[in-house]
């Protein structure tokens, strides 16, 4: 953005002068501004079906934590607005449907989720680091996810790398174990919150790097470098990736059927060879 000057770009992109500024130390008006990839979306999440309901009875999902199936292998710009405006309110709907269409729970054991949940939360807060130690601190922990998820499960893959990441994801399950926070407040606890979060973001990472390992193709953002896997294999892999956890373990990864209704599968290209494909697709229905 150097050749705008810095009159114009404190007038026309002063937010963005201003985040480089104070998180990157650049200045815009004489340096380029360093640009990486980040992850910004989840293309799979809790499996549902075109009516938003999963395979538990009762639970609906939508948004950015739902798998209702508009995404394909690779997301299309905008489809949050799909998810969350007509799969929201079809959430809505059907969960109202299905509260009227059943009967009341059982308390007892709707209250013993509850206490085990709290239970399992509080366990979390109130950790004592080991003897002459001082347990694990979240941050670390987080860096060291975010960091294997990038050299794993980036742009490129290989199942050298997604294996060192799975094997990393089953080290850094075990030391979540052992963390200790420093602050024990129940009120307004960030970093209680980033605790709980932590655990999360183990399973789901594990859910991704192990399914990813597993599919021995290249499909959508899913792109292997491996010798044989470079293509996308539709006989054998045209189907959803399923995780199943039990306990600690590593999860144990299905699949499912992939709906198609009138948009077939097609190459991810861009440019000129996306022309070329749009028009070999006309040329086909033709």
């Amino acid at each position: 953005l150097r050749h705008l000057g810095e009159k114009k770009l404190k007038e026309r992109l002063p937010q963005i002068y201003e985040l480089a500024v104070e998180y990157l130390g650049v200045d815009p008006a004489k340096e380029p501004i360093p640009v990486l990839p980040a992850v910004h979306y989840t293309m799979g999440g809790i499996t549902a079906d075109g009516r938003t309901a999963a395979p538990l009875p009762g639970l609906f999902s939508a948004g950015e934590c739902s798998s209702v199936g508009i995404h394909g292998a690779n997301r299309l710009g905008s489809n949050s607005l799909t998810e969350l405006l007509v799969f929201g309110k079809v959430a809505g709907e059907e969960a109202v449907r299905h509260a009227k269409a059943v009967g009341h729970g059982d308390a007892a054991v709707l209250g013993k989720l509850a206490a085990d949940s709290e239970a399992s939360a509080l366990a979390l807060l109130d950790r004592q680091a080991p003897a002459g130690g001082k347990g694990e601190r979240i941050a670390t922990l987080r860096r060291e996810l975010a960091k294997s998820m990038e050299d794993g499960c980036g742009i490129y893959r290989t199942a050298e790398t997604m294996q060192a990441t799975c094997d990393k994801l089953a080290e850094l399950k075990t030391r979540y174990r052992a963390t200790v926070l420093d602050d024990r407040s129940r009120g307004w606890n960030t970093e209680w919150l980033l605790a709980v979060e932590l655990g999360f973001l183990i399973d789901v990472a594990q859910a991704m790097a192990h399914s990813a390992l597993e599919r021995r193709e290249s499909r959508g953002s899913h792109q292997r470098l491996d010798s044989g896997f470079t293509e996308r294999d539709d006989v054998n892999f045209l189907q959803h990736s399923l995780a199943y956890f039990q306990g600690d373990a590593a999860p144990r990864i299905g699949y499912g059927s992939v709906k198609i209704t009138s948009s077939q599968p097609g190459k991810r290209v861009y440019g000129a060879a996306g022309d070329q494909a749009d028009a070999e697709r006309k040329a086909a229905k033709a």
